[in-house]
């Protein structure tokens, strides 16, 4: 018994004292491909890729001798923005793996949508002008106006009729990532609604429009949310499955509409 005990209590230390580890590569969401000579640390304690001779020049980091617990992994490089992610190391699993996200600051606000092997495609948003000004939680899109303006070329005013853009062409299982104003830190929330045709004379609460004119509302009762995690500083990926055909896709923040596209999943 005497001989056991202190088996027993060996074991025990050693266990206890086991440390652990976490590896990934800082990547670019934009391209996709790893980001070269980051920096990369873990919040709160002295692990920096900067001890780390010659840095990180493929992205790939790896720290070691982590005790057991949950830690938040940032990274950063001038002109990019900053990433955090977090993971944790237990005692049954002693290496972690967390890849983490940083972008070029020059990336504007938007919807992108990732290609692989290639620069992510930004969705512009074509049909801004066709929204009309419309109270409370109303959103829609005019099918076409008429307009009355100065042309450039000939400085003479002349009418012209304005015919909303087609919808951009999607996947139906949607990938994107959404930049956001760099002074709003608030999630976004992200629903697609089928569309329903209807005269404008229906909707007062809709201004600067003709009371004839057809208008693209949503069909608010069929509502399909999307995923909408964080991915980056001011950067939301979402992702889910859209019903096939045309629909009207809101973003909202803080319960507002921050941006409205019009789509056709395909």
């Amino acid at each position: 018994m005497k001989k056991i005990l202190p088996f027993i209590i060996s074991a025990l230390a050693l266990t206890a004292c086991k440390k652990g580890s976490v590896s990934g590569t800082v990547i670019d969401p934009f391209t996709g491909k790893a980001v070269e000579l980051p920096t990369v640390w873990i919040r709160g304690t002295t692990f920096n890729s900067q001890k780390i001779p010659g840095g990180l020049p493929d992205g790939k980091f790896k720290f070691e001798k982590i005790e057991p617990g949950t830690y938040t992994l940032e990274a950063g490089k001038s002109k990019f923005s900053r990433g955090s992610a977090e993971f944790t190391i237990t005692k049954e699993d002693l290496d972690a793996v967390q890849d983490i996200y940083i972008y070029n600051q020059e990336v504007t606000v938007g919807l992108y949508r990732p290609i692989p092997g290639m620069e992510a495609e930004k969705i512009t948003n074509d049909w801004a002008l066709w929204r009309p000004e419309c109270r409370g939680s109303v959103f829609a899109l005019r099918a076409r106006f008429t307009t009355d303006g100065l042309n450039p070329t000939t400085r003479k005013r002349e009418r012209r009729e304005m015919v909303l853009p087609a919808p951009k062409d999607v996947p139906v299982n949607i990938v994107a990532l959404y930049k956001m104003s760099s002074s709003i830190l608030s999630p976004i929330e992200v629903i697609s609604y089928p569309i329903k045709n209807e005269i404008a004379r229906n909707h007062p609460e809709c201004s600067g429009v003709d009371a004839r004119e057809t208008l693209l509302f949503p069909d608010l009762d069929k509502g399909l949310k999307l995923e909408s995690a964080y991915k980056s500083d001011n950067l939301f990926e979402i992702k889910g499955t859209l019903p096939s055909g045309r629909q009207l896709v809101a973003l909202n923040q803080d319960g507002k509409l921050v941006n409205l596209y019009y789509l056709n999943a395909q």
